[in-house]
């Protein structure tokens, strides 16, 4: 029956779910001190210790101010705890930072008021429950509809979903929905305790699972995207191009590769300083992707050496995007620098039944590219193998 599960039993699990998750961050951060997310997320879940403490001091003596100390010390965890969440997804902003102030201030100071007004703890709890439902929205749109990155994002946002529904159905029935003793209040109350639980669950388990998640896609981001230019680095061009090459070799569909350097790149460090090299890097490689196709691969392969991928791409076609590239960033200039740079292309056009290593392909392409630079740079030449 829902009235098995009283208060007393759903405080003592909320206290020792924080004392333990507590424990736990307190280790991690014995080794990172200087992560602030954690450090946001520590500081809600000491704060929701205390009130935990306050409550429990609350089942036996019934001091007049402990309700409202609680209430606004729950509405500064959660604030904190909403901080912190929003910090993990890379959409918290000093915009959303204000305007959460701005509002849990607001919140605080009417509960205050209607609690030195009317010393209704009822009232006081059911507008509680109401701010916090109103508090929560937004992360709840964020993780269910607005990102929409994961399957653990999607599903903590519905989560949240649920933990509002039950926070407004507490919030209504304290207010003039049926007394606790009727069988619907009971069930209100039991769906409240379930939200209660789910809202600590998810300020645990889900955003230790969310924040693993999000250092996991870090780490991929590093290991697959070249740090300047935000394009793909070497090893990852390599691996997505491999089966590229082997189902145009199964499917006898021609591809081209294209080897790409940036003209007299050496002689812009030496000129301008590698911050504007790095200007140049970064403006190229904008331009280039521009030009290309979703199908297309694009990567850096070191220094100011670029590589694309054009799958299922003939001669007639390769020759026409190479040309286009190189327009591209024909006497292309840099802002506020008075300097402008070419591209020297080298080409190779593959049509075979027998995949062709992606090494070899290099190499064809680094000859085109060498012959290039030998005719004056600022053009495109075709290895034929």
């Amino acid at each position: 029956m829902p009235a098995s599960l009283d208060f007393a039993t759903l405080l003592a699990c909320l206290f020792f779910g924080n004392f333990f998750t507590v424990l736990l961050i307190l280790a991690y951060r014995s080794h990172y001190p200087n992560e602030r997310t954690t450090l946001l997320f520590l500081t809600a879940k000491v704060l929701q210790l205390i009130i935990m403490t306050l409550l429990m001091l609350w089942q036996y003596n019934h001091f007049r101010f402990a309700i409202p100390v609680i209430v606004l010390l729950n509405l500064a965890g959660g604030m904190i705890e909403i901080f912190a969440l929003l910090k993990l997804l890379e959409v918290y902003s000093s915009r959303i930072k204000r305007i959460y102030y701005a509002v849990t201030g607001s919140i605080a100071l009417c509960l205050l008021l209607l609690y030195l007004l009317r010393s209704d703890i009822q009232l006081l709890v059911a507008s509680a429950a109401l701010a916090g439902a109103l508090l929560l929205v937004y992360p709840a749109y964020i993780l269910g509809w607005k990102v929409r990155k994961t399957p653990l994002q999607e599903i903590m946002g519905l989560l949240y979903g649920i933990v509002i529904l039950s926070l407004l159905g507490m919030a209504s029935r304290l207010f003039y929905l049926p007394p606790a003793e009727s069988h619907a209040g009971e069930w209100v109350q039991f769906l409240y305790y379930i939200g209660i639980y789910l809202l600590m669950f998810l300020g645990t388990a889900g955003f230790m699972l969310l924040s693993r998640e999000q250092s996991y896609a870090e780490l991929e981001r590093v290991a697959t995207y070249d740090e300047l230019t935000g394009i793909l680095n070497r090893r990852a061009f390599v691996l997505r191009a491999r089966p590229l090459i082997a189902a145009a070799a199964r499917e006898f569909t021609p591809f081209s590769f294209l080897l790409l350097d940036v003209d007299h790149f050496k002689q812009v460090n030496d000129t301008y300083g590698h911050d504007t090299g790095d200007r140049v890097l970064q403006d190229f490689a904008r331009r280039i992707e521009q030009q290309l196709g979703n199908g297309d691969l694009f990567g850096r392969f070191g220094g100011e050496e670029f590589a694309v991928l054009l799958h299922r791409s003939d001669e007639a076609e390769s020759g026409e995007t190479a040309e286009r590239l190189r327009q591209a960033v024909h006497d292309a200039t840099i802002e506020g620098i008075p300097l402008s740079y070419t591209v020297s292309i080298g080409l190779i056009t593959i049509v075979s039944g027998e995949r062709v290593p992606l090494n070899t392909l290099y190499k064809l392409s680094d000859t085109a590219l060498y012959q290039a630079k030998q005719q004056g740079r600022d053009r495109v030449v075709r290895s034929y193998g």
